[in-house]
C-alpha cells in the first residue's frame, strides 16, 4: 500500500548517506534559522507530533503557532532585532517558545544555566548586556540577587508568577501578553538570517567562570545538520531527551536534526538513570545523546532486562571510553556514534562507520580542517601531541567570538585557526585521539599526567561508578595526583586496591598518591564536572594519602 499521508519537508541535502560535503547542501544562508526550519515544517507535516513535554505532544503547527505567539509578546515587552534577552527557564514547553520566539524577532538569547546563583547570573548580565529577562518565579530570588550585586534592574518577563510576586519585582506577566498575542509571524522575521548572531551559549565553566559563546543561527544550523545525517535520523525516529534547554547540546544537537527530518523528540526535565529504560520504552525512543559519565552510570545501575522491549537504535555522544562503548553497545544492542567537539568549534571531527581503533575520535569532516599545533600554532608530525586546531571552509560554522572578551577571541583565534585548549594527536590515517584539556594537565615530578587517561584507567576499576583527577599542591613544589571517586552504591573500595589498580594501567608517575570517597561530584546541569570545585578544597579529612604514616592525616 502507497503511503499518502504528508511526508515531512526535504531540505535538499543527503541524510541517510551519511556526513556530505557543505556544497551539497542547497539550503542557503538566509535559511538557516531555527525558526524558518520549523515554520517549514509546520506547512508540510502540521498535525505531525512535533516535540513530547509537560505531558503532551504538541504538533509541528501549534509548536509554529506558539513561536508567533511567543514573538508578538516578547516584542510587546520591547524586544526587537539585535535585543538581548536572558532566558531562566527549566525544560518546558516555553522554553522552546521563547527559543523560536527570538529566532522569528531576530533577537538574541542569552540562555541562563538553571544551577546559577547570583554571582553568575550578575556575570552574565553584566558581561552580554542583557536587556531584558524572561523567567520562571522560582528563580526569581536568585534573579533579585543578582541585581543588588550589579546595581541594576533588568525588565523581567515572569512565569508561573502570582500577584504578590509580580508587584514585588516589578515584573511584567508572560501569560497575560500571550493572550493579546496573534498566532500569526511578527512583521520584518524574514530579514533574520543565518549569519545573524542567535544566542550567547556560555561555555560550561568547569574549570573557571563561563565565557559567553556567541553562535549565529547557522552555526546551530550546520551543527543539527552533521547530526541528522551522521545517526541517519529519518521521520519516524523519536529523539529522547534530558540535556537542559539552556544548552547549545539540548538545541544543535537534538532539537534541530529532529526538525530537519521532521522526526519527534521526547524533551524531559534531566537525566535519571532509574527513569531512562521506563521513559524510552513508553515513548518508543530510537535515538538519545550521552556523555561518558552518563555511559558509565547506566552501565553500572542497568541491565539488559531492564532494556528488553525498547526501540533504541542508535546514540551520539562524547567522553565515553573505549571499553564503555563496547560493553554499552554489547549489552544494549545499541548503535553509538561520536566524535569531537566544543561550543565554540562545531563538531569537525566523527568516527567512520566500522571504525575499530580505541579511544579515536574520528576524522575530519567535509568542510572542516584540523591541526596538531605547539604553543606557538606550528603544525606538528603524525603522533606528536599538542593543541587542537580547528577552521572551516563553511561560512559561519564556527564562533563568532567570545561576548564582551575581545582579548580571549583574539586569543582563541591565533592565526585564523580556533585554538581549542584540547590536547590530542593525529595517527597516520588522519584518527584525531583527544588526550585531554591543555589546562587539566598535571605537572608531576616533571612529567606531564592527563587527568583523561587517569580517570579513563580508574573508571574500569571494580565498583567505581565516576571518578575526577585534580592537581593538589605538593610539599615539594608542583602537582601531586589525586582523585576523588565515586563508589558504585553497594560497592566497598579501597584505597589500596585502587593505587594497585592505577599501577597495573598508568606510568609509575601517573599513580595517584591522594585517594577520597565522596557520594557525588559537583557537576553542571550538563553532568561536566566542576573541577574548579574540587581544586578549591584540594585536602579534607576524608584524603588519604599513601604515602603518609599511619598517623598522619591531610586538613
Amino acid at each position: 500500500m502507497t503511503d499518502h499521508s504528508p511526508q515531512p519537508h526535504h531540505f535538499g541535502f543527503p541524510l541517510d548517506a551519511g556526513l556530505a560535503a557543505p556544497s551539497e547542501d542547497p539550503l542557503p544562508l538566509s535559511e538557516r534559522v531555527a525558526a524558518k526550519l520549523l515554520a517549514r515544517q509546520a506547512r508540510a507535516v502540521p498535525e505531525r507530533p512535533f516535540v513530547h513535554v509537560d505531558g503532551q505532544w504538541v504538533t509541528y503547527a501549534k509548536a509554529d503557532q506558539r513561536a508567533n505567539r511567543a514573538a508578538h509578546a516578547l516584542a510587546a515587552a520591547g524586544v526587537k532585532k539585535g535585543s538581548r534577552v536572558a532566558i531562566g527557564l527549566h525544560n518546558r514547553l516555553e522554553y522552546l517558545d521563547l527559543w523560536f520566539g527570538l529566532s522569528r524577532l531576530g533577537a538574541i538569547q542569552v540562555p541562563l544555566n538553571t544551577d546559577y546563583r547570583a554571582p553568575q547570573i550578575a556575570h552574565t548580565f553584566q558581561r552580554s548586556t542583557v536587556d531584558i529577562i524572561v523567567a520562571q518565579a522560582a528563580l526569581l530570588p536568585e534573579i533579585e540577587l543578582a541585581f543588588n550585586e550589579t546595581g541594576k534592574r533588568l525588565p523581567v518577563l515572569l512565569l508561573d508568577q502570582d500577584p504578590a510576586q509580580a508587584t514585588a519585582a516589578d515584573a511584567l506577566d508572560y501569560a497575560r501578553l500571550l493572550t493579546q498575542a496573534p498566532e500569526t509571524p511578527p512583521l520584518g522575521c524574514e530579514s533574520v538570517g543565518g549569519a545573524d548572531i542567535g544566542a550567547v551559549m556560555n561555555t560550561s565553566g568547569t574549570t573557571g567562570p563561563s565565557k559567553g559563546v556567541l553562535l549565529t543561527h547557522a552555526q546551530q544550523y550546520i551543527l543539527g545538520r552533521m547530526m541528522a545525517a551522521d545517526m541517519r535520523l529519518g521521520p519516524d525516529d523519536i529523539y529522547y531527551n534530558f540535556f537542559p534547554m539552556f544548552h547549545n547540546t539540548s538545541q544543535a544537537m537534538l532539537t534541530i536534526p529532529v526538525i530537519l527530518v521532521g522526526a519527534r523528540m521526547v524533551l524531559t526535565e534531566r537525566f535519571s538513570a532509574s527513569r531512562f529504560w521506563p521513559d524510552v520504552r513508553e515513548h518508543r525512543c530510537t535515538a538519545f545523546y550521552y556523555i561518558g559519565e552518563i555511559l558509565r552510570i547506566l552501565l553500572k545501575s542497568t541491565s539488559k532486562e531492564d532494556s528488553l522491549g525498547t526501540t533504541l537504535r542508535v546514540g551520539w555522544g562524547i567522553g565515553a571510553s573505549a571499553g564503555d562503548l563496547v560493553e554499552f553497545q554489547d549489552r544494549f544492542g545499541v548503535e553509538l556514534r561520536g566524535g569531537y567537539g566544543s561550543t565554540e568549534g562545531n563538531v569537525p571531527c566523527y568516527v567512520p562507520r566500522g571504525s575499530s581503533k580505541p579511544g579515536s575520535s574520528g576524522r575530519t569532516a567535509p568542510g572542516f580542517e584540523i591541526r596538531i599545533a605547539d604553543e606557538h600554532g606550528r603544525a606538528l608530525p603524525t603522533g606528536a601531541e599538542g593543541e587542537i586546531l580547528v577552521r572551516s571552509s563553511e561560512p559561519c560554522a564556527l564562533m563568532a567570538g567570545y561576548d564582551g572578551d575581545p582579548a580571549a577571541t583574539v586569543s582563541a583565534w591565533k592565526d585564523l585557526w580556533f585554538h581549542t585548549g584540547d590536547a590530542g594527536k593525529l595517527d597516520e590515517d588522519g584518527d584525531l585521539f583527544f588526550t585531554g584539556r591543555i589546562k587539566d594537565a598535571i605537572r608531576v615530578r616533571g612529567e606531564n599526567v592527563s587527568a583523561f587517561e587517569v580517570e579513563r584507567a580508574i573508571g574500569e576499576a571494580p565498583g567505581v561508578l565516576e571518578v575526577a583527577a585534580i592537581a593538589v599542591p605538593c610539599e615539594l613544589g608542583g602537582d601531586d595526583l589525586k582523585i576523588v571517586v565515586v563508589p558504585r552504591e553497594g560497592a566497598r573500595l579501597e584505597p589500596e586496591a585502587l593505587v594497585e589498580h592505577a599501577r597495573t594501567r598508568l606510568p609509575r608517575y601517573a599513580v595517584p598518591r591522594y585517594i577520597e570517597f565522596v557520594d557525588t561530584l559537583p557537576k553542571t546541569p550538563t553532568n561536566k564536572v566542576m573541577k574548579h570545585v574540587l581544586r578549591a578544597q584540594p585536602f579534607s579529612f576524608r584524603t588519604w594519602d599513601r604515602m603518609a604514616k599511619p598517623s598522619d592525616s591531610r586538613s
